[in-house]
């Protein structure tokens, strides 16, 4: 099955809160976007999707009560399209969508840690990243 049918079936059982099957197609949608990334195919739509998948993770394991992992999974969003932004052997435009990603992946963030507080160093980190984030897109443009 590929990974928008994966995310799709994700999606519905997710709406039917069937955690259990939800996790096993949102795990399943991210690694194989992530073992096709790792494998040198990078571009625009895979970089997105993979994005979308961890930020599902994020939310179902948020849904449960499970914030660590919620966390996690929207944080390695963020390393990545970070690590994309900054890759000077990527496509114009694919560094040019982790740019802009850079803020989505980093407002995700910043309201689930609005929601579920942290520690104040790492507030404050945060707000610095996501003040980063809008002045090198602005620059990009």
């Amino acid at each position: 099955m590929n990974w928008q049918n994966l995310l799709t079936k994700g999606n519905t059982y997710f709406d039917k809160q069937q955690w259990v099957k939800a996790e096993l197609y949102y795990k399943s949608a991210y690694s194989q976007l992530a073992g096709r990334w790792d494998c040198g195919e990078k571009h625009e739509s895979l970089l997105m999707a993979w994005v979308c998948a961890c930020h599902n993770l994020g939310t179902l394991f948020e849904t449960q009560g499970d914030h660590e992992r919620a966390i996690g999974y929207l944080l390695q969003a963020y390393q990545e399209v970070h690590r994309t932004s900054q890759d000077e052997s990527a496509s114009d435009s694919l560094r040019t969508l982790a740019f802009t990603a850079l803020k989505t992946t980093l407002q995700a963030i910043m309201f689930f840690t609005q929601k579920h507080p942290s520690c104040e160093h790492c507030l404050a980190q945060l707000e610095h990243l996501q003040k980063t984030a809008e002045f090198e897109v602005q620059t990009l443009h």
